[in-house]
């Protein structure tokens, strides 16, 4: 063998170890294409539940290596870092991806960080809250509405609110009770459905000032406010008002709402309302799992209603004008869809003298006040199940649908029974 001929086999090993070496060891150089192609084919078919509602979002380009990748969950929530990692750290440039198992839901709700390394390989993360990337969240991920250019996969279509914060006007009730009216908006700017909270809130503070009293007292917590409604309601009882009746739109868990960033238990209200017991409460609560407060409020005798927006396995929902083919009774209204309800009906009857003059004549025969009589005919009355009154339309369309499964009680249901066999005995 000549010495050319043996230069030239080792250039060829050369060059056949080169190719061999750029197969072995040089990343594929996934983009975001082949990326969206692995979520679709290789995670969503494990990851999306039989018959689930989802939506499928991406950012708008990849996350470099070392980005970290966590939860914006509220501060002191339980669920963060105990039952779920509090994030992660990418290896490599990579793309993120948020699947969303409850969209258009209030949360908290389960969803999953999906991240497609450079390299083909990828990891899901189950969580609760929406995502933070390195500290900021993409909007496309807080949106109610994401635009189409956003979504990969879906089961589902979400349409933008239609109407318009409620307003009321009742003249004088020629009422004389010194009562008490805690509005609450729980959401930060930043948080999803943070236009829907806010329109809620609205609806609330109109409501409950056209509704008091001139010797009664509403006071609206908004935001990082919303923080202090325990010292409030301490505010409320020192000033002599009673009931006093307390309406919060937030997100939340189960036995735990978020109100401006930090969580508070159903403990820490329970706990508040013993403090007080000459003072009778009504407590409604309008976020996700708030069905899980009425187990722990209402062995308490100062409480007089209590109403949540689903149970404690459940999601609040938004303002929804359709869903399942069907169309909402009252699209003219905005803010989250079972308290909008809940005052629409509260709304028909007072302006109905007959029906209006029944509450008044239920509270004197029960003892109980006025407000938690209302209140308690507007639940039945919302979800189209209060005969009595004639209202028989289900204003809530995520009850209506099948979605939701608002949760009540009221104190005096033994005396509904008891009352009248008081003359016989």
């Amino acid at each position: 063998m000549n010495k050319r001929r043996i230069v030239g086999i080792a250039v060829l090993v050369v060059v056949v170890l080169g190719i061999a070496s750029c197969d072995l060891f040089q990343p594929p150089g996934v983009d975001m294409t082949a990326a969206i192609a692995v979520v679709e084919n290789q995670v969503l078919p494990d990851a999306v539940p039989p018959g689930a509602t989802f939506l499928c979002l991406r950012m708008d380009e990849s996350i470099p290596a070392g980005s970290v990748i966590e939860e914006d969950a509220p501060q002191g929530a339980t669920t963060q870092g105990k039952v779920f990692p509090k994030g992660l750290t990418v290896g490599e440039e990579s793309f993120f991806f948020f699947l969303d198992l409850a969209p258009g839901t209030y949360y908290e709700h389960p969803v999953k960080y999906i991240v497609v390394g450079k390299s083909g390989g990828y990891q899901v993360m189950e969580a609760k809250w929406w995502p933070k990337i390195n500290g900021e969240t993409p909007s496309q991920f807080t949106d109610p509405t994401p635009a189409q250019q956003w979504i990969i996969a879906g089961s589902t279509s979400l349409g933008p609110a239609t109407g318009a914060v409620m307003t009321f006007d009742f003249g004088v009730l020629f009422r004389v009770q010194r009562e008490g009216f805690i509005v609450v908006q729980g959401l930060m700017s930043h948080e999803k459905l943070f236009d829907d909270a806010n329109a809620t809130y609205l609806n609330g503070v109109n409501f409950f000032n056209a509704y008091k009293s001139g010797f009664s007292e509403v006071e609206g917590l908004v935001m990082s406010q919303a923080a202090n409604v325990l010292d409030e309601i301490d505010n409320m009882v020192e000033n002599k008002l009673d009931p006093i009746t307390i309406y919060i739109i937030a997100h939340g868990g189960v036995d735990d709402v978020s109100l401006g960033g930090q969580s508070f238990t159903a403990q820490q209200f329970r706990d508040k309302m013993n403090e007080h017991p000459n003072t009778q409460f009504n407590f409604l609560l309008g976020s996700c799992h708030s069905g899980s407060f009425v187990d722990d409020l209402n062995t308490l005798p100062n409480v007089r209603v209590i109403q949540t927006a689903c149970a404690a396995d459940g999601g609040a929902k938004p303002d929804w004008d359709s869903a399942d083919g069907l169309t909402d009774y009252n699209t003219e209204d905005t803010g989250s869809e079972w308290t909008s309800s809940i005052l629409r009906a509260a709304e028909l009857i007072i302006e109905d003298s007959a029906k209006w003059d029944q509450i008044k004549s239920w509270a004197s025969s029960y003892g109980v006040p006025v407000t938690s009589v209302l209140l308690d005919a507007a639940w039945f009355g919302a979800l189209g199940t209060h005969t009595t009154f004639g209202m028989t339309q289900d204003l809530d369309l995520s009850h209506r649908t099948g979605h939701t499964e608002p949760q009540r009680y009221r104190s005096w249901l033994l005396y509904i029974i008891i009352l009248p066999l008081i003359p016989l005995l």
